[in-house]
């Protein structure tokens, strides 16, 4: 049985933590996802995660697709599309890296991931909406996509509460926190 004093309460100190680490913790599920998704793409796996970023894995699948057609079907890992394209992916990739790593100290570098995600989003709607036969078959991703947006819009608003909070008070002389002092 959970005790509902367990979790901490809402607007508190802890509880705007933790919604900062869920929106890191999906940002990392999506990096490591997106990588996943690359790798599998260039072994010619038939496998696909959802919860990962789009652009990377499209502009890899696309290099990867003008590699193929103009080497007459004899496609290896270093077709010049296929570098470029991998080039490109490994700096959004590194962005998003560098979002995570430093946002644990500043949040604004949760406001930039968001952003980027939501530019991953809008690249996805459009590639989805524009190019594909039957625009259902990425409802699930685009889905997915949706609920990383709104995880990591909670950190950016955890983050900015957070920020306007003033430090923390324990082990400052004088302050009282409801005990006798001693």
């Amino acid at each position: 049985m959970v005790n509902k004093t367990d979790k901490p309460q809402k607007g508190t100190r802890a509880y705007l933590e933790n919604k900062m680490r869920g929106g890191r913790y999906s940002l990392m599920l999506v990096l490591i996802f997106t990588v996943v998704n690359v790798a599998f793409l260039l072994l010619d796996f038939n496998s696909y995660f959802l919860f990962s970023a789009s652009l990377p894995y499209y502009l890899t699948a696309f290099g990867k697709g003008f590699d193929n057609a103009f080497t007459n079907g004899s496609w290896d890992v270093t077709g010049t599309y296929t570098l470029i394209a991998l080039g490109i992916s490994v700096v959004i990739l590194g962005i998003f890296l560098l979002c995570w790593l430093l946002s644990k100290k500043r949040y604004g570098w949760l406001v930039a991931a968001l952003v980027l995600f939501l530019l991953d989003t809008l690249f996805l709607a459009g590639f989805t909406w524009l190019l594909m036969d039957n625009p259902m078959e990425n409802l699930v991703d685009f889905l997915f996509h949706l609920w990383v947006v709104w995880e990591l819009f909670q950190a950016v608003r955890a983050g900015r509460k957070l920020s306007m909070l003033p430090e923390d008070l324990e082990g400052v002389p004088g302050v009282y926190r409801g005990g006798p002092e001693l």
